[in-house]
């Protein structure tokens, strides 16, 4: 059986709700130059980068640990939930499974692009390049006459994937976060619908947008989850009852600004319609992730140099 090389950070089960009657979406990107392009593709062909959760230096069996049996399991539990989203489940009638799964999903949405695992990787080299020097000291005064002459090599001898390994166990730590999963299970869940008469909603590689905190009263969560769906998530219900009475169509205004603002490579849509809207909005307005964040917040240098942490 060959190994999954393809490693989708946009899932197809979640990018499928945009797909019209040709089994299709609509991508929007920038192929060549700032020009925004649109084409139908299938779900699968798109929003994937290879060899993305790859374990590097491993043999291929073991190689694909993390997009197998980590990243592949997790999006399968919140298809599930997705499913029950879609029909209308209230509240009260949700079990623990399905709803720590949609939670864990939207926290993992935070974390799982190529700049998330990029600035990752780059953290745990930059921990480690900090360790080596004084595992040098160390190791030149018990090396073998036989054994490798830097500690580096020693290492890589040992165990070639270790900083991958190293930086994939961070990953599935953090997507798993449980006091951040309780947070989100703990938040007034509600899907809104979008009436067939009104624009649709976008979708994009970044498509969750929420407040600085989900600790004071009127904190937020919200996704769209299909063209005609948006879910929300509050901490008061009273945030709630604002979103519900607020004009439909206002609202959709609004977060599809924001999630083509905040898009990185693409946004997705169910037609080409909104070509012109794309053209003007896409990635105008970068914001932190949230491993940018975090990595700052240790002194790591930052990856990407468009980041707002970065230029700060």
């Amino acid at each position: 059986m060959n190994e999954p090389i393809d490693h989708h950070y946009i899932p197809v089960f979640y990018l499928s709700r945009w797909a019209g009657a040709d089994q299709r979406v609509c991508r929007f990107n920038r192929p060549h130059g700032n020009e925004v392009k649109a084409k139908r593709v299938v779900p699968k062909g798109t929003g994937f980068e290879p060899r993305l959760y790859e374990t590097q230096g491993l043999p291929s069996e073991r190689a694909q640990t993390m997009e197998k049996n980590f990243m592949a399991k997790l999006d399968t539990m919140a298809a599930e939930a997705l499913e029950l989203l879609e029909c209308g489940l209230p509240e009260k009638k949700w079990t623990s499974r399905p709803r720590s799964s949609w939670s864990r999903f939207i926290l993992t949405q935070m974390l799982r692009a190529p700049e998330d695992i990029a600035q990752l990787k780059s953290s745990v080299g930059q921990d480690w390049g900090k360790v080596i020097p004084k595992l040098e000291e160390v190791y030149a005064a018990r090396r073998s006459e036989t054994g490798p002459p830097t500690i580096r090599e020693y290492l890589e001898r040992q165990n070639p994937g270790q900083t991958d390994e190293f930086a994939f166990s961070i990953a599935r730590k953090l997507m798993s976060h449980s006091k951040l999963c309780q947070l989100f299970n703990n938040m007034h869940w509600l899907v809104l619908d979008v009436p067939k008469d009104d624009i649709p909603l976008l979708t994009s590689d970044r498509p969750i947008w929420m407040t600085p905190t989900l600790v004071e009263d009127d904190a937020f969560i919200i996704m769209p989850i299909a063209p005609r769906k948006l879910f929300t998530a509050v901490v008061k219900p009273a945030t709630q009852r604002r979103l519900k009475a607020r004009r439909r169509r206002d609202l959709v205004k609004a977060v599809n600004k924001l999630v083509v603002q905040h898009a990185v490579k693409y946004v997705y849509g169910l037609t080409d319609s909104m070509l012109p809207f794309i053209q003007k909005h896409m990635a105008t307005k970068r914001h932190s992730t949230l491993l940018e964040r975090l990595a700052a917040s240790h002194g790591h240098e930052i990856v990407a140099t468009d980041s707002p942490v970065a230029r700060g």
